[in-house]
């Protein structure tokens, strides 16, 4: 039985507001811990929803130490992130072994100690793990994703809709990348690429335009078997940050031998 880590931690910063995202701000909209998740999320048509129903079939035993998503706001604070992120990351050291991972992040967290609020949660996510395990994310279509993230989790998968509506098929799709991985199947690995610019791809739009033009071309190639994920990201340009603005992401499978520059050409 795979013992797999989940949880939700999510914020979309302006760094450009006056009002810090205090810890209050957290508990004020959407905050559950332990216990309190399966009874919030079980059954509904969310990340967590489908975690819990990919558990089911699997014969995961998920270890779910919190859920939090405050309302798009400004820089987090230092004791939030230290809070909130300290919450699983006790939960990975405590609970190990860990065979798997599969997180709910937004992508554009700032943190004041850290542009890259997300990244440095899976950096040190990975140092307690270690290179092996399996970590699978689900990210906000509007992310500013980071090198850090690629390199820290194995695959990185957005929302294709705006609005969001399918979070839940997000999740299921990471919950079968990530079974496949820990029963050794496949090994991805996530390449990113980025173009110099703030804003593009209208906002990430989806329901025509460049946007869902790049993400009808990302589910070719993965329908086609040439990437097993491919992210597009319109980024959130109301982060005054280094790493802003539209990516692609390609997550391939390692354990074919022209993976990495195959990724690469594909992004």
């Amino acid at each position: 039985m795979k013992r797999v880590l989940t949880g939700r931690f999510m914020h979309e910063t302006n760094t450009f507001s006056i009002q810090k995202t205090e810890m209050a701000l957290w508990r004020r909209r959407d905050f559950h811990r332990d216990n309190e998740i399966p009874a919030a999320f079980r059954g509904t048509r969310s990340a967590l929803g489908a975690t819990f129903e990919a558990a089911d079939k699997y014969g995961w035993t998920l270890i779910h130490p919190i859920s939090a998503n405050a309302n798009p706001s400004g820089t987090v604070t230092d004791d939030a992130f230290e809070q909130i992120g300290g919450m699983m990351l006790e939960a990975a050291e405590r609970q190990k072994p860990i065979d798997g991972v599969l997180l709910h992040l937004h992508g554009a967290m700032v943190v004041d100690s850290y542009e890259d609020g997300e990244g440095e949660l899976l950096a040190r996510l990975r140092r307690v793990l270690g290179p092996d395990v399996p970590v699978v994310v689900t990210l906000d279509l509007h992310a500013n994703v980071t090198q850090q993230m690629a390199e820290n989790a194995s695959a990185l998968i957005a929302f294709r809709t705006y609005p969001h509506i399918d979070q839940y098929e997000r999740a299921w799709q990471g919950a079968e990348l990530l079974q496949r991985a820990m029963n050794g199947e496949v090994k991805p690995k996530t390449i990113i690429a980025r173009r110099p610019m703030i804003y593009g791809l209208d906002r990430g739009r989806t329901q025509k335009g460049p946007m869902a033009e790049l993400i009808a071309k990302g589910e070719k190639l993965e329908n086609s078997g040439e990437a097993l994920v491919v992210s597009v990201c319109a980024g959130f340009s109301r982060a005054n940050i280094r790493d802003v603005g539209p990516s692609v992401t390609v997550t391939v499978d390692m354990a074919r031998g022209d993976a990495r520059s195959r990724g690469k050409s594909v992004a």
